[in-house]
C-alpha cells in the first residue's frame, strides 16, 4: 500500500489593517461606511453632533478623541485624517512623532468627494470595499430623477449670506434641477446679500439650511435677516424650502439624501 502524503501549507498571515484616527469630520462617515470597525482609533466628537453630522447616531458605537497631541500619542494611530483646513502645526506635530498623516479636503463637489472616498479607500487597505460604497453612493444619485421645471430658487442664509458657485448647495440645486439664483448674487461661493435684493429677486422659493422657530437668544441677531416680516410676506411657507445643514457639511455621504430633501418639497408645489 502506497504511502499517504499530507501536504500542509504554510498560509501567510493576513496584513493587518491601519489603525485610523480621523480628525477630518468628512472622513468620519467615510469610515462608519467602509472601514473594519475594529481598525478605526477614533472619530471626531463632531461627528456625535446632530446639526453637524447625519450619521451622529452611528457615530455612538465609534470612540472619539479631542483631537489634542496627547490624545493621538495615547492612541498610537497608524494613519491620522487631516483636512486641509487642520491646524498646520499640530499636523507637522504628528508626523514629527512618525505617524503619516492623509489630507482631504472636505469637497464642496460630489467628484471631488468620490476622489477622496477611493483616496481613503486605497490608504486604510480597504479599496474595494471604498469602490462599493462609492458604487452605492452613485447608484442613489441615479435612481433621483431632477424636475423638469427648472425652479428658481435663492438659498439665504443666516446673516445675509447665499451661495454661487463652487459651493456644495449650488450642486445639490443643480442635481435636483433647479437654477441657483445665488449664483447672480455671489461670484464667489458664498457672498453676501441684501434684503432689498432679495425680496427683488425673481426666486420662485428661498433655501434655507435652518428652521428659524429653532433660534432664540443670544444667536437671534445673525437670523434677523431669515426672519424679516417682509421676508416672510412674499416667501411663505409654500415658497421656503428647507434641508438640514448636516447635510451640507461635507459632499459626499450625504449629497444624495440633500438632493432627495430638495426633490420632495420641490415635487410638492410647481413654481
Amino acid at each position: 500500500m502506497l504511502p499517504v502524503l499530507v501536504f500542509f501549507a504554510t498560509l501567510a498571515p493576513a496584513q493587518a489593517l491601519p489603525r485610523v484616527m480621523s480628525l477630518n469630520l468628512c472622513a468620519d462617515a467615510y469610515l462608519m461606511s467602509f472601514a473594519a470597525k475594529e481598525q478605526v482609533v477614533a472619530l471626531t466628537p463632531q461627528s456625535r453632533d446632530t446639526s453637524l453630522s447625519a450619521l451622529a447616531l452611528a457615530a455612538k458605537n465609534y470612540p472619539i478623541s479631542d483631537g489634542q497631541i496627547e490624545s493621538i500619542v495615547a492612541l498610537a494611530p497608524d494613519l491620522v485624517i487631516v483636512s486641509s483646513y487642520s491646524d498646520p502645526l499640530r499636523n507637522q506635530l504628528i508626523e514629527k512623532l512618525g505617524i503619516p498623516i492623509l489630507v482631504q479636503d472636505a469637497a464642496n463637489g460630489f467628484n471631488e468627494a468620490r476622489a477622496e472616498i477611493l483616496s481613503l479607500g486605497r490608504a486604510i487597505g480597504r479599496p474595494r470595499q471604498a469602490a462599493a460604497y462609492v458604487k452605492r453612493l452613485d447608484a442613489q444619485l441615479a435612481a433621483l430623477k431632477p424636475v423638469s421645471h427648472r425652479p428658481r430658487i435663492l438659498p439665504l442664509q443666516r446673516r445675509n449670506l447665499t451661495v454661487g458657485n463652487g459651493h456644495i448647495l449650488d450642486e445639490i440645486i443643480a442635481m435636483a434641477g433647479g437654477h441657483n439664483m445665488g449664483r447672480s448674487l455671489s461670484a464667489a461661493p458664498m457672498g453676501r446679500v441684501s434684503l432689498e435684493t432679495a425680496l427683488a429677486s425673481d426666486a420662485g422659493y428661498i433655501l434655507v439650511n435652518e428652521r428659524a422657530d429653532r433660534f432664540r437668544g443670544p444667536d437671534s441677531r445673525g437670523m434677523e435677516f431669515l426672519t424679516h416680516p417682509a421676508l416672510a410676506r412674499q416667501f411663505g411657507a409654500e415658497k421656503r424650502l428647507w434641508v438640514n445643514n448636516n447635510l451640507l457639511v461635507c459632499a459626499g455621504a450625504t449629497t444624495p439624501l440633500a438632493v432627495e430633501a430638495l426633490l420632495h418639497q420641490i415635487g410638492q408645489s410647481k413654481n
